[in-house]
């Protein structure tokens, strides 16, 4: 049986910070971790990061970077990516309260110096907006087209799992627009669907609504929780400042992964109602 998470406080309570950024890692490569440890070093003193370690094997790089996190939540379990925030963003508030801004991160970033720290104080002097995404990037420069209408059918079955050779033109006109590259991503434009990879959120909001719904184990979780939070406020694509995401898309070549996606739409729409097209 795993053995219970093992949270590691600090003994500084009561930590006041403009903004925490959580890292969910589950057996990141030792590149990833450096790129990663190297942007974190270079955050400003305000902004506090933590570490949630799912399925934890002694020895692995992400160990690296425990030392300079503010918590640290190290489990055996795996109990997905919006499971794993929710266990310590409750952990955080409980010892240092709610911060004005949080932020989910994959361990798959990298960013020049002051990147985060722009898109923080965008944030700060728009209180209304509820949630943003960087612009983000392949490592070679292309863009990554991660704001998106609300999940559908037909979106589901033409991206997971019709080749792009093989759509007719029509579908792939439906995947632009469902992608949202009607709007130009070199602006601010509001989407109801952004990618959990790079979320940053109002923390008062995110506490708001409880974080994310724990019935996602992976997959879909951003879109119901970008659904919530604008509820309350908007939610948009922030292109001030890049970052840079080393994106592996598993579910795309995984089946198992594949499976657990699926099963994670199935959850959404019957939460939020099938929507065909």
């Amino acid at each position: 049986m795993p053995s219970a998470p093992c949270v590691d406080v600090p003994p500084a309570a009561g930590i006041s910070v403009r903004a925490l950024l959580v890292l969910v890692a589950h057996h990141p490569p030792a590149e990833h971790v450096q790129r990663l440890s190297s942007c974190l070093n270079a955050l400003a003193a305000d902004v506090a990061y933590a570490v949630v370690v799912n399925d934890h094997r002694p020895g692995e790089a992400v160990e690296q970077l425990l030392p300079g996190a503010g918590m640290t939540l190290v489990q055996q379990a795996n109990p997905g990516y919006g499971r794993a925030f929710n266990q310590l963003w409750q952990q955080w508030c409980a010892h240092h309260g709610v911060p004005p801004l949080v932020a989910v991160l994959n361990t798959d970033l990298s960013w020049a110096p002051g990147s985060l720290e722009s898109l923080l104080a965008w944030l700060e002097h728009h209180p209304d907006v509820t949630a943003a995404i960087p612009q983000l990037r392949f490592p070679d420069g292309q863009r990554q087209f991660l704001c998106k209408r609300n999940p559908t059918l037909l979106a589901l079955i033409s991206r997971r799992f019709i080749p792009r050779r093989l759509k007719p033109r029509r579908l792939r006109r439906y995947d632009h627009w469902f992608t949202m590259r009607d709007h130009s991503y070199d602006q601010v434009f509001r989407s109801t669907y952004l990618s959990g990879c790079c979320l940053l959120m109002r923390g008062a909001t995110v506490e708001r609504i409880g974080g994310f719904d724990p019935r996602f184990f992976l997959y879909f979780e951003d879109a119901d929780i970008t659904r919530r939070l604008a509820a309350h406020g908007p939610t948009v694509n922030l292109p001030i400042a890049t970052v840079w995401h080393h994106w592996g898309r598993g579910s795309y070549t995984n089946w198992r992964l594949t499976l657990v996606n699926l099963h994670s739409a199935w959850l959404y729409f019957r939460k939020w109602g099938l929507q065909w097209w």
